[in-house]
């Protein structure tokens, strides 16, 4: 398996639990959604998605261990494609204007 694979499966797993607390955060202040969902995408919900699957999921580290990477990487590559989503949603919200 090729090792950028294993972070994509990696990635895929938290995105979910990421989007949901994200969504769930931004929509107490609905108003400022489209400011808010992408910074939360970026900061909480990347940090509740790893929480989830440290508690969930903690046996899979061994998984991504046989193939060469450690939670460090893991955790690292996953916030940052974190971050670079939250940036492009920041501007595409920018342009796109809720009426």
């Amino acid at each position: 398996m090729n090792k950028l694979k294993a972070y994509w499966i990696f990635h895929k797993s938290t995105l979910t639990i990421n989007i949901i607390t994200s969504a769930s955060f931004s929509l107490i202040y609905f108003q400022l959604f489209f400011r808010l969902f992408p910074t939360m995408m970026m900061t909480a919900g990347t940090m509740i998605g790893i929480f989830y699957k440290e508690i969930t999921h903690q046996n899979e580290y061994y998984f991504y261990y046989n193939l060469g990477i450690s939670k460090a990487n893991l955790i690292a590559v996953n916030a940052l494609l974190n971050i670079l989503t939250g940036l492009m949603l920041l501007l595409i919200f920018s342009y796109v204007k809720p009426s």
